[in-house]
């Protein structure tokens, strides 16, 4: 009798035992790296990420090769940081690509684009998966429509991922909107939105987001980088415990 309690006690603790795993989630509208004082500066971009340490990096605002400036701009905060980069354009862009990114310490197991709806600009999402979570980048519309069509189909490829997701960026949407009401249906905001990130010099507005659904995120805590100098939006981050039930 002993013997099946013990039995009984180890297989519930290997069905219900959390893994806890702290992680710090950024998000950053770089501008294409173009300071508040008009200047190209990677290195400026880049001292940023690299003061803040995140595990991730969801990264908005890049060309590629384009004649304004001749870089994968992406790549160039890659090499500056050590992360691994994995962009997804979204425009053809002057002879090159514009589009965004994300930035990460582990390497990816997957990546995947889905184009998004904008009547002015074409707009996508960039699913990366890792080992333990899906991070998804995007720069939505500044149109409420284009967003809420956004959201859905969002919504639609998160409700298919078999682990924690977090869905980061630009939503170009404030937190009273319909569009991040929508965004709550299916995920939590994990980000204080009462923290400014638009614009950089004089905030005023929360517009940049982190959002996560699939797991238990405990004491989710918010910064947001008090940097007026290296982009029009100041970057934000969220530390974190994410746990995650063993199946």
């Amino acid at each position: 009798m002993k013997r099946v309690f013990l039995f009984v006690m180890v297989v519930l603790m290997a069905t219900t035992a959390v893994q806890a795993q702290k992680m710090r989630v950024m998000s950053f509208n770089v501008r294409n790296c173009k300071g508040m004082d008009n200047k190209f500066d990677f290195d400026r971009t880049a001292s940023v990420i690299n003061e803040a340490k995140p595990t991730f990096v969801a990264v908005q605002e890049l060309d590629s090769m384009t004649t304004r400036n001749n870089h994968y701009v992406l790549g160039e905060l890659a090499r500056r940081t050590g992360y691994n980069d994995y962009y997804a354009p979204t425009i053809n862009f002057r002879g090159g690509k514009y589009g965004i990114g994300v930035l990460s310490k582990e390497k990816a197991l997957s990546v995947e684009r889905y184009p998004l709806p904008c009547r002015r600009e074409p707009r996508a999402m960039i699913v990366v998966e890792f080992k333990s979570c899906y991070l998804i980048c995007t720069h939505l519309s500044l149109n409420k429509e284009d967003q809420l069509s956004s959201v859905k189909i969002i919504r639609g490829v998160v409700e298919k991922l078999q682990k924690p997701v977090f869905v980061v960026g630009d939503i170009n949407a404030k937190p009273e909107t319909q569009t991040i009401t929508a965004f709550k249906e299916f995920m939590e905001v994990l980000s204080d939105s009462t923290q400014f990130t638009y614009n950089s010099v004089k905030p005023s507005r929360c517009i940049d987001y982190v959002f996560g659904c699939g797991a238990r995120f405990v004491k989710p805590r918010t910064t947001v980088v008090d940097n007026r100098e290296a982009s029009d939006h100041r970057p934000l981050y969220v530390d974190l415990k994410m746990k995650r039930k063993k199946r």
